[in-house]
């Protein structure tokens, strides 16, 4: 651990050092400018909101009274968690990195660093952090149902299935085994394996309905599989209720929004296709249930 009264005149070799070295109100800047550095300039104004009154209120911008109140590894974090609750993925991402730079041996950093690019649509950078997980804990259940998502989102099947499988037997509760039931619908209907997905889909969507964010995303699913099957009116109340319930899966919405363009519904499809923009928040992103979101 680093020392709580360090010596502030005693010159620091890297960046690392002086973080450990110095108060938190003495390194309050030095937090905006490694970000600066860490990301482009475009977006450093978006990871750090300016610090200058009232728009700090109104922004969520750094307080230094907020930086003493915790400690260094702990502010980063939950800052990471933060912008990553107001989808602002580049800067939830350069949060998390700056964890695993200063915890690199803390699994759950790269978990967290993983969901983002999940979030983002960086499936293949997903894939390397929570394979870095899994080499940690083998049978973690959020690395298991991630990559369940994030090889299928990839067209590698062979490894989608071999995950979604391994995070079914892994999931140890009622809410994971939703989650992991509802994977493996989304990834039967994935793979076009029609027949198989409507029996998963319907198991998912009889096994846990308390759960919503599940439950809407194995009717949207129930409805991509109607729909594959041409009964376009038995997708609909499925669509329907995916709708109601919602879910934060921003794809969910441009698939209904296309649908309900197709039958003339234009209405119910622009404002399919404005939840969409807003989950999007600027940057692309699925949303799926993985497990951390809630954490």
């Amino acid at each position: 651990m680093y020392d709580q009264n360090p010596n502030h005149d005693v010159p620091q070799n890297n960046l690392i050092q002086r973080f450990f070295s110095q108060r938190w109100s003495a390194i309050a800047l030095e937090i905006v400018m490694t970000i600066v550095i860490t990301i482009a300039a475009g977006a450093a104004f978006d990871f750090f909101d300016p610090l200058d009154g009232e728009d700090t209120a109104r922004t969520g911008a750094v307080k230094v009274e907020e930086v003493h109140a915790v400690e260094p590894l702990d502010f980063i974090k939950q800052r990471g968690k933060d912008y990553l609750r107001e989808r602002r993925f580049a800067a939830a991402k350069a949060m998390f990195a700056w964890a695993i730079a200063v915890a690199p041996e803390d699994g759950e950093n790269y978990s967290w660093r993983g969901y983002v690019k999940l979030q983002a649509g960086d499936y293949i950078g997903a894939q390397a952090d929570y394979r870095v997980v899994l080499e940690q804990e083998p049978r973690d259940f959020n690395a298991l149902s991630a990559l369940c998502w994030a090889y299928g989102e990839t067209r590698d099947y062979t490894r989608a299935i071999t995950h979604c499988q391994l995070a079914l037997q892994s999931a140890g509760n009622r809410s994971n085994y939703a989650i992991a039931l509802e994977n493996w619908c989304w990834l039967q209907v994935e793979m076009g394996e029609y027949e198989a997905a409507a029996k998963d889909c319907l198991f998912s969507l009889e096994y846990a309905p308390e759960y919503e964010e599940v439950h809407a995303l194995a009717n949207y699913n129930m409805g991509r599989v109607y729909v594959a099957q041409g009964n376009i009116q038995r997708a609909l109340p499925h669509f329907h209720e995916a709708l109601r319930i919602g879910s934060s899966y921003p794809k969910m919405y441009l698939e209904i929004g296309a649908i309900y363009d197709t039958l003339g519904k234009h209405a119910a499809a622009r404002s399919s296709y404005a939840q969409y923009q807003e989950l999007l928040g600027g940057e692309a992103g699925r949303g799926t249930a993985v497990g951390l979101a809630d954490g």
